[in-house]
């Protein structure tokens, strides 16, 4: 058979791994409707703490302080987008890392790794079925901020900012790969997403500008997706520029897209293939 065909019949095959997943996990989600009712409620909650504090920092909701080092006194909108695209790292990290120990609760890991497929789509297609929950918040938290916090989106805008997000999700999907794999060997991922997370929330300028840390966090800041995905699109959305002017961070993020992508493939179809050779895998 053709090398090309070969490839076509595969990527078909992957994709549909990738699908299933997806429908079998909303499927999950759609069966309890009252999460559609937290998703609407919690965010108008979520900003209180924020207003509130803005009013006895500062006396309102803009600082001119904040607007020094961030290029925008709107501190609020600030951080809701921090928000936003943190959430994307919270739903790849947990979403991938921790199935497979969802997968062992439930009884049925056995199935999935005597499946003839790669195990990577479908661990990829359970971290996009999380990643609906992130985009229902997003979805609801700027709503909240068009109408109260007068944040502006264009469909200019909300083009390029789709297309940061989607580098981002790359990014994640590729260092939850990684976490996945450390899960096959030690069982548990809860823990290391759990540091993992506090690295992005600290390091990332998700409630913060980068400017704001140390030299060395500022370094460790410059090695995450995150900070690169939230200086493109705060840049777009709350300091006005155009797609040119943020064309390093996106060439980051494709950078680092391509590493991780890479290397959680490679360490995942290792890391299974170790374990199943080594009999540890049977400690499930």
């Amino acid at each position: 058979m053709p090398r090309n065909v070969l490839l076509q019949s595969s990527a078909k095959s992957n994709f549909f791994i990738v699908w299933s997943e997806v429908v079998k996990n909303l499927k999950f989600l759609l069966a309890y409707p009252i999460v559609f009712v937290f998703w609407a409620i919690f965010p108008i909650f979520w900003f209180i703490p924020f207003v509130l504090q803005g009013q006895a920092f500062v006396g309102g909701l803009q600082s001119p302080s904040f607007g020094e080092v961030a290029g925008t006194e709107e501190f609020i909108p600030f951080i809701i987008l921090g928000a936003i695209l943190n959430s994307y790292v919270l739903t790849s990290l947990y979403g991938m890392g921790e199935s497979i120990r969802r997968e062992a609760y439930r009884g049925t890991l056995d199935y999935i790794l005597s499946s003839p497929c790669n195990k990577a789509f479908i661990l990829i297609g359970k971290a996009l079925s999380e990643s609906f929950s992130s985009t229902l918040y997003a979805i609801s938290q700027l709503a909240i901020s068009i109408l109260f916090f007068g944040m502006e989106l264009t469909l200019g805008i909300i083009m390029p900012v789709i297309f940061i997000i989607i580098l981002l999700i790359l990014g994640l999907y590729g260092l939850a790969l990684i976490l996945a794999a450390a899960s096959l060997r030690y069982k548990q991922a809860h823990d290391m997403a759990h540091a993992l997370e506090y690295v992005f929330y600290v390091f990332s300028p998700v409630r913060y500008p980068v400017a704001s840390l140390p030299l060395w966090g500022q370094i460790i800041g410059r090695l995450l997706p995150l900070t690169y995905a939230l200086i493109a699109v705060r840049s777009l959305i709350l300091l006005k520029q155009n797609l040119p002017a943020i064309y390093l961070e996106i060439l980051a993020l494709l950078i680092i897209d391509g590493i991780m992508i890479l290397t959680g493939f490679y360490l995942f179809n290792w890391m299974e293939e170790k374990t199943k050779t080594s009999g540890t895998i049977s400690h499930y």
